[in-house]
């Protein structure tokens, strides 16, 4: 048996436009970052796999389209909600997408699906997944590691970075927003967020939510006379389901500021939302983070909390 490192992703997604891969680009750009120190540094094989068509530049190629045939789900972004986390796959369906691992010492992934990482874990084949880290308004961008192995997040665990390492930048914005005055001035308590209609972090129950499947937890939340500050997502500027939960428009005022302003707002005391990682960043502006869906990254705070 000859061992090597897959790298890979998500080759179940599709475009929200088309049954296309989605997310090839991102697991070839991931490849090419990593594919010399990772070989540098086991003696293996660094292989790609992607979706097929469209898998160049020596990928290996998955075929997808087949995989939703034998899985009997519909080639489409419906399907795809469908199968991200589902509990059990035909044999078939299984089978196919356990094959290109057979000889894999190590999974890496960027955005891997649920039900690729317990079939991973099934399999006894070690992975790691990256996703975009939810704290996002430091300098840059990194990743949030998660892993299922022991070994492995015994060696990532000094490199994990705490709560303090995100502190100075939120404090340079809280700064900043004394400089920006926000009109007409903002008096409202809570701060709701929208999200993208079609997002990872909103599948739930092989479906995805918005605001209208979490209206009771949301007007808990909110209370009976509350005004809410509601600020869109850029890609998606409608309500989110936010006016379908029957509170009358005059208690919702529409924001398009930088979301980074507004959580700096003194007046602002919680920021709800389904998923958003603003609920997430919340408690760096010393604001209560409400999470109404189930939260998509759990991200310990100290070293020591730690989990596989």
């Amino acid at each position: 048996m000859r061992l090597r490192i897959v790298l890979t992703g998500d080759e179940l997604r599709p475009r929200e436009d088309a049954f296309l891969p989605r997310l090839t680009g991102n697991i070839l750009w991931l490849h090419r970052l990593l594919r010399r120190p990772l070989a540098a540094a086991t003696g293996l094989e660094v292989q790609a796999l992607a979706w097929d068509p469209g898998t160049a530049q020596g990928a290996a190629g998955f075929d997808t389209p087949g995989f939703y045939a034998a899985a009997g789900a519909t080639p489409d972004t419906a399907g795809w909600v469908g199968l991200f986390d589902a509990p059990t796959l035909p044999r078939e369906a299984a089978s196919m997408l356990a094959a290109p691992f057979a000889e894999a010492a190590v999974v890496i992934g960027f955005e891997l699906a649920e039900v690729q990482k317990r079939l991973l874990s099934q399999l006894g084949v070690p992975w790691v997944d990256l996703n975009i880290h939810p704290i996002r308004f430091g300098p840059d961008l990194f990743f949030a590691l998660q892993t299922g192995h022991p070994g492995i997040l015994a060696g990532l665990a000094a490199h994990h970075a705490e709560d303090a390492s995100f502190e100075p930048w939120a404090d340079w914005l809280a700064a900043a927003a004394i400089k920006q005055p926000v009109a007409p001035p903002i008096e409202e308590s809570v701060l709701v967020v929208g999200q993208t209609e079609v997002d990872r972090s909103l599948i739930a129950g092989g479906r995805l939510l918005d605001l209208r499947d979490v209206a009771d937890a949301f007007h808990r939340v909110v209370g009976p006379a509350a005004r809410v500050l509601f600020r869109p997502h850029p890609y998606n500027p409608d309500g989110f389901g936010l006016h379908e939960l029957g509170l009358p428009r005059t208690r919702i005022r529409v924001a398009e500021d930088n979301a980074y302003l507004l959580l700096a707002q003194d007046a602002v005391e919680s920021v709800v939302g389904v998923s958003s990682s603003l609920v997430e960043e919340a408690r760096f502006f010393g604001k209560r983070g409400i999470f109404l869906g189930p939260p998509p990254f759990r991200i310990a705070p100290t070293r020591a909390a730690l989990g596989p």
